[in-house]
């Protein structure tokens, strides 16, 4: 008796698994991830816990934007295979995409157990100890990337970001060449680079590294915008706004473009910029990231028209957005400042034996929008000084002697290590300035640091931002902050006792220091210019010179208007917001 034939088209189990799977992987490695799916699929409906399957469909989804999918489905492949590091390495991914960055850290770790030289994962590690604020661990698991792969220009670039959060500008510069000498058009390096070099103050720099990039990638969005912002900061207004349409030409969803260019002009009439920004900002659908930076986009045209209660809704919403994202506990933070005063308890500055008594820069400290801008281009002008940005040096040093001696009161501090902080502190500040001029530091967070500014650079100046509350907790509000440290910002509630808990840090550190600090309300200094200016220079020990009074507009606009015009508009909007929130004016909070 002759045995049982198979029915024709039928094939066994595990050799149709195979079958199905390789022409997935066909698929997939052409570039068609989408037409790979359903062969995954169908493997999945013969066997629901199959790890390859699982961890390619997975792939795909992650691809596709599906980020909790893709979490689930590679999860289910190292439930399979624990033991697979390229199993855990790219469930880190899927978690670093979903926002889990914790949950990616550990399954990154893990990977890295496995295989100790799987510099893919010290890569994706470092990206979700970025994420987590964790800046310090986040380089060196970027630099363990590099080391194993020095070739790879992706790293340089993970690099280069995570020295910038870190605060060391210099170090991410050098990793953000040395990924564009490796990958000569790498788009998002060369933006990178060319944001931190308008950071500094070198936009003309930054302009001809962005063009010649463009000549090669004529039709790259975000290089667009790029240029257009170097052109702003160049005061070169109308080629940077044709810039940021081009941009938006090429990406009419391009959130940040939209805001950009919202910043750049004054709005007469609801054009068809402001349309466009209406329709994406309540486009559901649209990503969470483009809304927001239209939003602040969108207010801010409403304002320049006068729609000032509408512009306040849209203010209001964009931040409740923003908020969703954004984890901030207020006792936290007030507890922070609480610390940071408290630390300095019983200390008094200058230390007779301690502090770099060489360098005597001039910090500008305060919130954002209190008019250290306008306090800079003042002391810049002054044929002695030179700005030198917001330089995140003063926070990094910092953070780094506290880490050495954790918990830790100033005084319990050798006194030696102040007098190294201020000698790195000068060290780095003078290579951006012109030699031999007195640097000026405009980074906002230094109002943290005022301690360690007084025993580590006796000779420095500190000058303090102020500005009336209820307005510039409204310029705060409205002003989409995107850097870690301004969580505060987004609800209302928290910004205004924020801004009262700063104010009493402010006191404190006068009451600490007394006759080492120097306020300036930007209120008062536009009513007695001269008057305000002399001060400035006298208390930085400046002679006076008339160069320091020459008006400036701090943010100019292209078809900008009077000052009166200006002042009026901004009258109208702060009634509009005592309509709003009346117990804005009720002080303290």
């Amino acid at each position: 008796m002759s045995k049982p034939s198979r029915p024709r088209g039928t094939v066994a189990p595990k050799a149709a698994i195979s079958a199905l799977l390789q022409q997935g992987l066909a698929l997939h490695q052409s570039g068609r991830p989408a037409e790979a799916a359903p062969y995954y699929e169908r493997v999945l409906a013969m066997d629901a816990a199959h790890p390859a399957a699982n961890h390619l469909l997975g792939l795909v989804r992650l691809a596709q934007g599906r980020t909790d999918e893709a979490v689930r489905l590679i999860a289910r492949a190292v439930a399979a295979e624990g033991a697979n590091a390229q199993y855990l390495g790219n469930l880190g991914v899927a978690l670093n995409a979903a926002g889990r960055n914790q949950d990616a850290a550990v399954a990154l770790r893990c990977a890295l157990a496995i295989n100790p030289e799987f510099a893919e994962a010290y890569a994706n590690l470092g990206m979700a100890l970025r994420a987590l604020g964790q800046v310090d661990d986040a380089v060196d698991a970027q630099r363990s990337a590099v080391g194993l792969k020095p070739g790879e220009p992706g790293f340089h670039f993970n690099l280069g970001n995570a020295l910038r959060d870190a605060g060391d500008i210099i170090e991410a510069e050098s990793a953000y060449r040395r990924a564009i000498a490796l990958r000569p058009n790498y788009s998002a390096a060369i933006n990178a680079l060319a944001m931190m070099l308008d950071d500094e103050g070198r936009s003309s720099e930054a302009l001809a590294l962005v063009e010649a990039a463009l000549r090669a990638l004529p039709d790259d969005a975000q290089l667009r915008m790029r240029r257009a912002r170097s052109l702003r900061y160049l005061n070169r207004l109308e080629p940077a706004v044709e810039s940021f349409d081009r941009a938006l030409e090429l990406n009419p969803g391009f959130g940040e473009a939209h805001l950009q260019r919202s910043y750049a002009v004054r709005h007469e009439h609801r054009d068809a910029p402001i349309k466009a920004m209406e329709r994406l900002f309540r486009a559901e659908g649209a990503p969470l990231e483009d809304r927001i930076f239209v939003g602040f986009g969108l207010g801010k045209a409403l304002t320049d028209l006068g729609e000032h209660r509408e512009a306040i809704d849209v203010f209001t919403e964009a931040n409740r957005l923003h908020r969703q994202r954004t984890p901030f506990s207020l006792d936290s933070a007030r507890a922070g400042l609480k610390a940071d005063i408290d630390r300095f308890e019983g200390v008094a500055a200058p230390l007779e034996d301690a502090g770099f008594r060489e360098g005597a820069p001039i910090f500008v400290v305060g919130l954002p929008r209190s008019g250290k801008t306008t306090i800079e281009a003042i002391l810049a002008r002054h044929p002695t000084v030179a700005a030198a940005g917001e330089l995140p040096t003063m926070g990094r040093l910092v953070r780094e002697l506290l880490a050495e001696h954790p918990g830790a009161r100033a005084r319990e501090i050798p006194p030696q290590r102040f007098t190294e902080l201020g000698r790195a502190y000068m060290r780095e500040a003078e290579r951006f300035v012109p030699a031999g001029k007195v640097p000026v530091d405009t980074m906002p967070s230094n109002y943290r640091h005022v301690g360690f500014i007084r025993l580590a650079l006796p000779n420095a100046r500190i000058v303090v931002a102020r500005r009336q509350p209820a307005e510039h907790c409204a310029a705060i509000f409205e002003k989409y902050l995107t850097s870690r440290g301004y969580e505060y910002a987004n609800d209302m509630d928290e910004l205004q006792p924020y801004h009262a808990a700063f104010g009493r840090l402010i006191e404190a550190w006068h009451d600490r220091f007394p006759g080492q600090l120097h306020d300036i309300d930007l209120g008062s200094l536009a009513a007695d210019r001269e008057g305000g200016t002399r001060k400035l220079l006298e208390f930085c020990g400046l002679d006076w010179d008339s160069a320091c009074l020459v008006e400036q507009r701090s943010e100019p606009q292209y078809r900008d208007w009077s000052p009166d015009r200006v002042a009026g508009n901004h009258a109208d909007h702060m009634a509009a917001w005592r309509e709003v929130r009346p117990q804005l004016w009720d002080w303290p909070a």
